[in-house]
């Protein structure tokens, strides 16, 4: 049947840019917007050589009503010995195992190692005929760049490459004779010669071999303002092509298609609207997938629950628990059996398990990590078996805060270590043949200074002229405002600007974050590598790692780790941990020394922290606090704590109070001596669980539910 719109199967959007050379301004919630205008059912992207995103495109596409359609514009080699940069090769997914399928190949595309990436990920024409086999992809021959565009003989070649290039494309042609129903030659409606003469030939092949014709725009751009916009970027960036005006790579009605490949002049009538025909009959074959949300910790013993559960006991002996008097041993055994059904309801055992190890194997190798940061040091588990130095029952840390039954969700557990053993624990993670692993993926993108000098440099005003491009940027402030007579002088340049901020450039990876799983991750995920790191990085970033429930894991470089080691090992004395006995940690000539010099003490050296730590530890405010009755236990690390909390914007309304020993009376006698430490406010989170359960009756995970809405309140 004929139809009156078709789909466009190849289609990049600005993820294409992250290889390394820029192409696209176009985002896909930009095609979305186009489809729904149209009402076209489906949208399908197909990256150069990645997938990068492609959880969150999904999501975006599919919110909307419409089909998602996996894809990817691959690059083939026909043997990974000959250095080229391969042919550009359309593989749309089937269904979720060519999903996976074309998640994998882009995976091993990115082996720097068994020659597959040669300026960019690549996939073997052998890789490539297993894949198209199976059934689960269609793939189609793509542009000027693909196999049979690139093989045409021409006059002016050796017999020898006349004889090389024949045999490749026979090679081409066999694969699709043997698979018709999923390899498609692509015909693009562009005014170019050569455009025009590979037409006639996959005309002729088609008829000659009875294979079937799709059509493509190979889309790069929205519609023209688009196409205006990145081939300035590209000129600033030196890679556009003499051509270029021949190809109008927008966002195009199937009525303009037809006129397109009528004024080419080479296909026939019936021939278009086959081929325009035959991108609906595709999309119309996709079958839906579910992403699998469930949560994805590793499985690495047999049995679990009997692996923790010695772990614990252990740990009992080891932090001297059983030598406790017998009412305070039972307290500590009551908070253990608490903690441990918790950990059994949200199924987080295996997680615990698999940080353990982790700490276990730095702590051999001599790391040292900090005391705990973040909600874990609520966990006396995490205490017991040394992922904390925090004995959350002894500070009265919340355990709900960490994990709790009324609120299942992904543990996230975030260590410090020195930076220079972040990276040894990073790649012990990242190397372990227990599991699969990688870093997490970061996109960068233009903010709008960076998007002026893009734009700038790529427009004949401004082209050659850097700091003349810099003393417009300098103008702009941080915060994005221009000033009006700067944007009257240069109005062209920065509304052009304005349309690229947010445009992917390039990929990264986030410093801290490795996801683990026993099960692969190049097909479920997919992974790439990246300049400067010599370790996997997935193709989804954090948003979409945590949406499927994969798990992390966070080594967090902190140099003050690395001076406190040094430090005590000179002083010939054990790393400290709070529970060091040989630590006076009311010492006022140390609390002293901070007030009068801030360098090195941790979240507090900007000049503003350490005006407040200041200003808390003067005379006079530890008088103020010393004199009223509720702060006479209040001790120096508390004041640190109140003044690193009340710093912070939220801090705002009683930061001066605080930092002058000024108590707020709440009119209640066990509510004040409750938020003594904090000199009558309400400022921690511990404070505001601990408030609901003791003063408002709550459950302590209800509790907890409420103190993460009040942390994701924004205020109007």
């Amino acid at each position: 049947m004929s139809y009156n719109y078709w789909i466009s199967l190849h289609q990049h959007d600005y993820f294409s840019n992250a290889g390394g050379y820029f192409e696209i301004v176009t985002s896909t919630k930009d095609y979305i917007k186009y489809a729904k205008k149209y009402n076209l059912p489906a949208v399908c992207i197909t990256n150069h050589g990645n997938i990068s995103g492609w959880v969150q495109r999904k999501r975006d596409i599919e919110s909307t009503g419409l089909k998602y359609i996996h894809g990817m514009e691959g690059y083939t080699t026909m043997d990974l010995e000959d250095k080229n940069r391969g042919y550009h090769t359309i593989l749309i997914a089937k269904n979720y195992d060519g999903v996976k399928e074309i998640n994998r190949l882009s995976s091993k595309s990115f082996n720097r190692e068994d020659g597959h990436f040669y300026y960019h990920g690549r996939i073997t024409f052998e890789e490539l005929q297993r894949v198209v086999s199976n059934g689960n992809i269609i793939i189609t021959t793509a542009c000027l760049a693909g196999p049979i565009a690139q093989n045409l003989v021409s006059s002016d070649v050796s017999d020898e490459e006349k004889r090389n290039r024949n045999n490749v494309l026979q090679q081409w042609i066999d694969l699709a004779r043997n698979n018709r129903d999923n390899v498609y030659l692509e015909v693009q409606p562009h005014d170019n010669v050569e455009q025009a003469e590979l037409n006639s030939v996959l005309q002729d092949y088609a008829n000659q071999y009875n294979l079937q014709l799709i059509a493509s725009n190979d889309i790069h751009a929205l519609d023209q303002d688009h196409d205006r916009l990145r081939k300035i970027i590209k000129k600033g960036k030196r890679n556009g092509y003499d051509n270029d005006d021949q190809f109008e790579l927008w966002c195009k009605t199937r009525s303009e298609m037809v006129d397109e490949f009528n004024k080419q002049g080479v296909l026939t009538q019936e021939s278009i609207q086959k081929a325009l025909d035959a991108t609906v009959d595709i999309a119309n074959s996709v079958e839906n997938f579910e992403l699998d949300r469930n949560p994805k910790y590793p499985q690495l013993y047999d049995n679990p629950e009997q692996e923790f559960q010695k772990r614990i006991k252990n740990g009992l002996l080891k932090r001297g628990i059983d030598k406790l008097p017998t009412d305070e041993r039972q307290a500590y055994i009551n908070r253990v059996n608490h903690e441990y059904s918790v950990y059994k309801h949200n199924g987080a055992i295996d997680y615990m398990l698999s940080h353990q190890d982790i700490i276990n194997a730095a702590k051999e190798h001599g790391i040292h990590f900090g005391p705990g940061r973040g909600s874990v040091g609520g966990s006396l588990i995490a205490y017991l078996c040394g992922q904390t130095e925090m004995d959350s029952l002894k500070l009265g840390l919340n355990f709900e805060r960490f994990m709790n039954p009324e609120r299942v969700s992904l543990p996230d557990i975030d260590v410090d270590a020195f930076s220079k053993d972040q990276k040894w624990v990073q790649q012990w993670i990242l190397t372990n043949p227990k599991w699969h692993a990688a870093s997490i993926m970061t996109a960068n993108t233009y903010g709008l200074k960076a998007a002026i000098k893009a734009v700038a440099d790529g427009m004949d005003r401004y082209a050659g002229k850097p700091a003349y491009i810099q003393s417009i940027r300098n103008q702009i402030g941080d915060d994005g405002v221009v000033p009006t007579e700067v944007y009257e002088e240069h109005q062209q340049l920065i509304d052009d600007a304005k349309k690229v901020v947010g445009v992917i450039d390039s990929f990264g990876r986030h410093a801290a974050g490795i996801i683990i799983d026993t099960n692969t991750i190049d097909d479920t995920l997919g992974i790439q590598t990246i300049s400067g790191w010599d370790y996997p990085v997935t193709q989804i970033d954090m948003g979409e790692i945590e949406y499927l429930k994969n798990i992390k894991y966070d080594v967090l470089g902190l140099d003050n780790i690395g001076l406190i080691s040094r430090t005590a090992e000179l002083a010939g004395i054990p790393f400290p941990t709070p529970d060091s006995d040989f630590i006076d940690f009311e010492d006022e000539a140390v609390w002293n020394s901070m007030r009068e010099n801030n360098i090195g003490v941790f979240q507090m050296e900007g000049d503003r922290a350490g005006k407040l730590l200041s200003d808390m530890l003067s005379p006079e405010t530890i008088r103020n606090i010393r004199s009223n009755e509720a702060g006479k236990g209040v001790k120096y690390m508390d004041l640190l704590s109140l003044v690193n909390a009340a710093q912070r914007p939220a801090g705002s309304s009683y930061v001066d109070a605080v930092t002058h020993g000024r108590f707020k009376d709440n009119g209640h006698s066990a509510l004040n001596k409750f938020l003594a430490p904090t000199l009558g406010n309400l400022v921690y989170q511990e404070q505001i669980l601990n408030f609901l359960v003791d003063f408002c009756g709550y459950s302590a995970g209800r509790a907890d539910v409420i103190r993460r809405g009040i942390g994701k309140f924004v205020a109007c």
